[in-house]
Formats: structure tokens, C-alpha cells, sequence
């Protein structure tokens, strides 16, 4: 059974959504180097989009609740795959690089990730 995981990501303050995407993207490809065969099967990344380089384009809500700057799901084959994949990302060396370059761009002390359960998809019919 495919075990997914969702993480709600913040940049840090100092740079903007678009330095936040570029700073990520160059991130992910590392860590998906780093990981090899231990890298999820897809790591979706679902920025938010701010016009105006601040606020999000709210349709219902408030600006509060869409504080993170992006959205991103990992699937794995299977919990112990995911369980692999941490073990990859904590050895010290990778630990250490991945902490300096989040420095760059991620504010760590605002991230969540949380395991997702069931997904149902209603799509339109023809």
C-alpha cells in the first residue's frame, strides 16, 4: 500500500516566492541525487500563487490560513521505503548539507508534514 506524506513548507522572510521556487526546485534535485533508489516515486510540489509577491490569490479563507508557501506530497511504495528515504536524509554528511542550503531559503522551525490516509478523486464525465 503506497504511503504518502504532505508537507506544508514557509520561506523564510527574507527572499521572495519566486527566489523561494528556485531555491527549492535546485534543492529537490540534489536531495533526489542524494536519495537515488530511496527517492519517493513522485514529490509534488504545489506553490502558492502571490500576485503580488505577498499575499495569496485567496478565493475562500484569509490570508492567514495559507501562511506556507507551498504544498508539497510524497508517495512511496510503502511505509518502510519511506522509513529508507528518512534514514538516506539524516546521515550526518546529508543531514549537514541539507540544513545549510534549507538556511538559504526554508524556514524550518514552520514545517509540518503529516501522513495522508485514503485519497478519492472524482473526475468529470464525458
Amino acid at each position: 500500500m503506497a504511503f504518502k506524506a504532505l508537507i506544508f513548507g514557509h520561506r523564510i522572510p527574507s527572499i521572495s516566492p519566486e527566489e523561494f521556487k528556485h531555491h527549492y526546485e535546485a534543492h529537490m534535485s540534489v536531495i533526489q541525487e542524494m536519495a537515488g533508489p530511496h527517492f519517493p516515486l513522485s514529490h509534488t510540489r504545489r506553490y502558492i500563487e502571490r500576485p503580488d509577491g505577498e499575499n495569496a490569490r485567496v478565493i475562500v479563507g484569509s490570508q492567514a490560513d495559507f501562511d506556507y508557501d507551498v504544498l508539497a506530497e510524497m508517495v512511496f511504495e510503502s511505509e518502510e521505503v519511506y522509513q529508507a528515504f528518512y534514514k538516506v536524509l539524516t546521515r550526518e554528511e546529508n543531514a549537514k548539507w541539507i540544513e545549510e542550503d534549507e538556511k538559504k531559503f526554508f524556514d524550518r522551525t514552520r514545517v509540518r508534514i503529516v501522513v495522508l490516509g485514503d485519497t478519492e478523486v472524482t473526475e468529470r464525465k464525458v
